[in-house]
């Protein structure tokens, strides 16, 4: 410890950080005090500690838990950097996400109301799907989604019972029996559709899907970003609600009829449909 001591109240100053604060980081063991007097109990902090201080009164400003920050500033400088770095590409990729989430209530609380859609209909014909299933949250979806289609592709082109590549004749499905939130997790099946005769083999599981007919829209690549997709959801379950009935056990899911990744924004992409049972015509309209 350097000779020099600071009060905790001239270290605060120093720092522009709150004696409150101070104890925090200290109880915490982020910061503690370089000595505290045994009799009085005053906290002394050398001036070694101020460049630490003020970093972490910055990082707490932008809203860094106090576990990263232990992390960042207990790591060496080039890996302190790179777990700050994850930290905050993390928490920008939230923000875009609140703010679309924002732009979405929005939509729905304007006297305007949500944008119009084209609802369509078809039968799908009997369909043996492969498919991995999962309960989870929002954040593990992405990767799951993209993991599995890997695993059950590679799976059936092994077995020569699937080609490669998804289009609109052998499309792959996304079914979601559930929100899945941040704050709510459901169980997901990602779905490949093959024919021919496999057993069950490590996570993938083989079901029949029977005949059923189908309400959805289509959407482009920049109708399919999170949250903007979420207008599809409630125009095509609106439709059903209006025109039929869902079917308990076929929940609503993403058709796939092409490499997402790869396609250009304004290329068709998906369709989010909902298996229902109609009730009088299953003609398009609008809603």
């Amino acid at each position: 410890m350097d000779d020099e001591q600071l009060s905790i109240g001239r270290f605060a100053a120093l720092t522009r950080l709150s004696l409150k604060a101070l104890r925090l980081y200290d109880e915490n063991g982020l910061l503690p005090a370089a000595h505290v007097d045994p009799h009085s109990g005053y906290r002394y902090y050398s001036p070694r500690q101020c460049e630490r201080a003020v970093l972490i009164g910055a990082l707490r400003r932008i809203g860094t838990p106090l576990a990263t920050i232990r992390d960042v500033l207990d790591a060496e400088p080039d890996d302190g950097l790179a777990i700050f770095h994850e930290w905050w590409v993390s928490e920008q990729r939230e923000f875009q996400n609140r703010r679309g989430l924002a732009r979405y209530v929005t939509a729905r609380l304007s006297p305007r109301g949500e944008p119009t859609m084209e609802i369509r209909t078809r039968v799908v014909p009997e369909r043996k799907l492969a498919f991995i299933g999962k309960e989870m949250f929002q954040p593990e979806l992405e990767k799951f989604i993209m993991r599995s289609f890997t695993t059950i592709f590679d799976h059936l082109i092994a077995l020569g019972l699937r080609t490669n590549g998804t289009t609109p004749e052998e499309p792959t499905y996304t079914i979601f029996h559930g929100p899945v939130t941040p704050d709510q997790s459901s169980l997901v099946e990602v779905c490949v559709p093959f024919v021919g005769s496999v057993e069950p083999a490590a996570d993938i599981a083989i079901r029949l899907e029977p005949e059923h007919h189908e309400a959805f829209t289509p959407l482009t690549n920049r109708e399919a970003q999170f949250p903007q997709i979420l207008h599809a959801y409630d125009a095509v379950a609106q439709w059903v609600h209006a025109n039929g009935e869902p079917i308990a056990t076929m929940p609503c899911r993403e058709v796939y009829v092409t490499n997402v990744p790869d396609a250009d924004l304004d290329d068709h992409v998906m369709d989010v449909a909902f298996p229902y049972l109609p009730e009088g015509s299953s003609a398009g309209k609008k809603v």
